[in-house]
């Protein structure tokens, strides 16, 4: 069971399975419409954690998922956001299997408010209650997109998934603008059309 199946990935099942059966329910590779989706351009990269801190300010709905595109990226922005008096946590493969059970278990009861984490944590495991992802990076393929924003919007719940975009990420946009033109109404003169 995946919320995305590449191609090359359903060819290979053809192959190895006899008489296989593909289910779809909804669309296919696409965001369930209980999530909804924000993209924020900021000027430069340090104006992600201006953006991130004014989101909190606002009030973001937690529990919540930070994503980023590597443990030392996850790292840097624990240590930038640790003192912000946010109850906060990164997991990655750096930390020991029963550090990140430890931590899993603090953010599923509730004492952890924000899990800033890799692509990893977008496929497989499920907590119920995630209100709100950030993708602090922005993500590179359509397919990370669906599954990072896909922790919310569960089970029939609203979530809020917010996608921060520096100019050197603009690049990214075409390979889910599509997915994202869906889902979040176009913004007319802004300065990156999708």
């Amino acid at each position: 069971f995946s919320a995305t199946m590449d191609q090359g990935v359903e060819l290979l099942a053809k192959t190895i399975l006899r008489n296989p059966i593909r289910l779809i329910i909804g669309h296919r590779n696409q965001v369930t419409k209980d999530v909804e989706q924000q993209l924020i351009f900021v000027g430069q990269e340090i104006g992600k954690l201006y953006a991130f801190r004014e989101l909190i300010q606002k009030g973001l709905n937690i529990p919540m998922l930070i994503f980023v595109q590597s443990k030392k990226r996850g790292t840097d922005l624990y240590n930038e956001l640790a003192f912000d008096g946010i109850n906060i946590d990164v997991i990655h493969s750096d930390r020991t299997k029963a550090q990140r059970d430890h931590i899993i278990e603090k953010f599923r009861k509730g004492d952890i408010y924000a899990l800033i984490c890799t692509d990893l944590m977008a496929r497989g495991i499920d907590f119920k209650s995630v209100n709100c992802v950030l993708n602090y990076d922005f993500p590179q393929s359509t397919a990370n997109y669906i599954h990072r924003i896909g922790r919310t919007g569960r089970a029939d719940k609203k979530g809020k998934a917010y996608t921060l975009c520096s100019p050197d990420e603009v690049a990214y946009i075409d390979a889910i603008q599509k997915l994202i033109r869906k889902t979040i109404p176009v913004i007319k003169g802004h300065p990156y059309p999708l």
